[in-house]
């Protein structure tokens, strides 16, 4: 069924959800993921302030010290190097 072309409307508990999406195929969770993504409304989403400060550390670390870290591309050749 096309998410965006159907509609099904009946009461499910959230466990009776869960328990239908663990018997979905690998490739089903995936699609289903992919619509849930869709769905989400950006000031939806909630940072939690931990996880800011997290963040705001690790660029003022950055910040202080930049050559001291690697850049995406040498990341990429290293890896490389190891296959």
């Amino acid at each position: 069924m096309n998410a965006q072309h159907g509609q099904l409307n009946i009461s499910l508990s959230f466990k009776q959800v869960v328990d239908i999406v663990k018997q979905l195929s690998p490739s089903e969770k995936q699609m289903l993921s992919e619509v849930l993504w869709m769905e989400q409304d950006i000031d939806d989403i909630v940072i939690p302030e931990e996880h800011k400060q997290i963040v705001r550390e690790r660029i003022k670390k950055y910040e202080n010290s930049p050559d001291s870290y690697l850049s995406w591309n040498d990341i990429e050749r290293k890896m490389s190097a190891r296959e």
